[in-house]
Order: C-alpha cells, then structure tokens, then sequence
C-alpha cells in the first residue's frame, strides 16, 4: 500500500507494525511480513490473557480486602 494514501494515524501505526517486525516499509510503500504474523498473534494473545489474568488477580484481592472489614 501506497504511504501516499495513508493518514497520519496510519502511518504511525504501520510504524509501529514495523517496529514489532509485521510489516516492512520500504521507499514509498509498506508490505505485510505474512511469516511473521502467526508470533504476532501469539504475543497479543499471550498480552490478552495476562492482562485477563492480572484483572483478576485484582478483583479478588480488592474482594478480599471488603469482605475482611
């Protein structure tokens, strides 16, 4: 895809796909890395539910604290 084309927001994002190794910007244009996207998804997922998991962490010790008093 044309960077022409792109908006700001855009492009800043295709940046930031490039930075994590999903996409490659090379002169005018930016290409897919489709190798590189099955570890992609695996690290958002592995985000996710850490993420997940580090709520739930919370809840329970915020419960914990109310249900002691």
């Amino acid at each position: 895809m044309p960077l022409r084309e792109l908006s700001e927001d855009e492009r800043d994002c295709a940046q930031s796909l490039a930075t994590a190794g999903v996409l490659t910007i090379r002169q005018n244009g930016c290409y897919l890395r489709s190798t590189e996207m099955p570890l992609f998804r695996r690290k958002r997922v592995r985000l996710a539910l850490s993420g997940g998991f580090a709520a739930l962490v919370l809840a329970l010790v915020v419960a914990v604290l109310i249900f002691h008093r």
